[in-house]
């Protein structure tokens, strides 16, 4: 790889030694990506060669471009409203090769000369687009764009709220290998998922000891829910966060300043602090961390509260300094009911939006007896005030609360002996919700940005051939099976 750039003049030696190339001969030579200030964390080294990129909008890269794409040509993509002046297309071409080298020959030397050039260049051909940072069509992240909270609701560009139905990875350190896109791919085809929650692992064993390799595992999951159109939480994944103050920040700093300009990536900053007290602890360290990200990207946090993540009633009565915020909620069904319920209607009466980004059908510690009818009702409460929820967790581990049985695959594909009941229990849970929504949209023509709806869930008809969808171990009320069967019917109807 070529020499690297000297921190103290990175910027300037950029616009000196970059190819923002004529681009239009196989001889024109590039920069190596890692030269560049700052990383194109926006993409996976492992399958695109190269990529656009742009000075002006931090890192904000065109992923899977070649040697010889016209990068001047291409257009970044639309979110950057809070810059009016920023240039509308990107800088220029990097690769990804070892061989990679700087070359002045063709390299511009100053800005405006930059500047300039970008309407005399040689056009030619974009490949591989579908890698470029647009979510496809008909995907979550394509109808809703970036979300914000506004009051106690999550709502999209298009100014109405927003729920999301998905699942929670497992700690990284325990759970990694289901943290890939082909787990990713088949939980947004068969489960019909809009939101997976990327549960980091800090201690034991974790992002504490070896902090490289678990930014992997991230990077591999968000460069796979950016590839899919859904929206993706990186969780700090922590009891005891405040404790891990620093390393926080200089997590966030580096996920924040790669994606943070993507519409589907939202933060979540402190797990579930259990017994440290809001007002001194939990909440100075949400605004310590909130500052890094800022920097960087307006998107959503979603901030953690005491007992676990329950006490959201006492973090609505003294917020979180800042815009965008939720507070998490956690639950499971066999040990937390209606007092809990209580509790967050109070926060959400306040005005403060909350975010269930985990739950469980069984008890508190993951494991012992499910919960079907209890779960239903918290289904029902979050329905009815849009609150979007992540559920307990894509593994294999013995215990009830897994999604998966002992030695399941790791790349998706699960039959019906693969899942555990409460696996399949949410499995049901999520492809009503994401089926209605989708036969709601069909029906009108349009979906909520008002364009052709694709959706790329596996018809009901396929998926339930392979799992058997009426599972005789589950309980099911006859209002469920009739909604089931309804929506059944309207998925074939669309078919043909």
């Amino acid at each position: 790889m070529g020499k690297r750039w000297s921190r103290g003049s990175q910027r300037t030696a950029l616009f000196v030694s970059v190819i923002v190339a004529a681009m239009n001969g196989s001889n024109a030579e590039v920069v190596s990506c890692t030269e560049l200030p700052t990383f194109p964390g926006g993409c996976n080294p492992d399958v695109v060669v190269g990529a656009c990129f742009s000075t002006e909008a931090n890192v904000n890269w065109a992923c899977g471009a070649w040697p010889n794409t016209d990068c001047r040509r291409v257009r970044l993509p639309p979110g950057q409203t809070h810059r009016p002046n920023l240039r509308r297309n990107y800088d220029g071409y990097c690769s990804f090769s070892e061989t990679a080298t700087k070359t002045s020959s063709t390299a511009t030397s100053i800005t405006t000369t930059l500047t300039s050039s970008l309407t005399s260049t040689t056009s030619s051909t974009l490949t591989m687009t579908t890698t470029l940072p647009h979510a496809p069509p008909g995907s979550p992240v394509a109808r809703h764009g970036h979300l914000r909270v506004v009051g106690n609701q999550i709502v999209g560009e298009h100014n109405h709220s927003v729920r999301l139905r998905g699942m929670s990875l497992f700690w990284s350190q325990w759970g990694g290998s289901y943290w890939n896109e082909e787990t990713l791919k088949w939980l947004r085809r068969d489960w019909g998922i809009e939101l997976i929650r990327a549960a980091m692992g800090v201690e034991p064993g974790a992002y504490l000891e070896h902090p490289k390799r678990e930014m992997r595992k991230v990077k591999r999951v968000v460069w796979a829910a950016h590839q899919l159109g859904i929206y993706v939480i990186v969780d700090w994944h922590d009891h005891h966060a405040n404790r891990h103050t620093q390393q926080a920040k200089r997590f966030f700093h580096e996920i924040a300043k790669s994606y943070g300009h993507l519409p589907n990536v939202l933060f979540e900053t402190f797990n579930e602090p259990t017994w440290q007290s809001w007002s001194r602890e939990v909440k100075p360290y949400h605004e310590e961390v909130l500052k890094v990200i800022r920097r960087h990207s307006p998107n959503i946090v979603i901030a953690g509260t005491p007992t676990w993540s329950q006490d959201v009633d006492i973090a609505s009565a003294e917020r979180v300094v800042g815009a965008n915020i939720a507070y998490t909620l956690h639950f499971y069904a066999a040990t937390h009911g209606q007092f809990l319920r209580d509790k967050a209607k109070r926060a959400l009466d306040r005005g403060v939006a909350l975010f269930v980004s985990e739950w469980g059908t069984c008890e508190a510690n993951g494991n012992g007896g499910l919960n079907f009818e209890e779960s239903e009702k918290w289904m029902d409460f979050l329905a009815e005030y849009n609150v979007s929820d992540a559920n307990w967790a894509v593994n294999d581990k013995k215990e009830s609360c897994s999604a998966l049985r002992p030695g399941a695959a790791t790349n998706g594909h699960w039959r019906r002996k693969e899942l555990t009941r409460s696996g399949r229990w949410v499995r049901r849970s999520i492809r009503l919700d994401t089926i209605q929504r989708n036969s709601s949209n069909s029906t009108n023509g349009t979906n909520d940005t008002g364009t052709s709806d694709s959706p790329d869930l596996m018809s009901t008809s396929e998926a339930d051939r392979r799992l058997h969808f009426w599972d005789v171990d589950l309980p099911i009320d006859a209002g469920v099976r009739c909604q089931a069967a309804a929506m059944i019917g309207l998925g074939l109807l669309h078919l043909l």
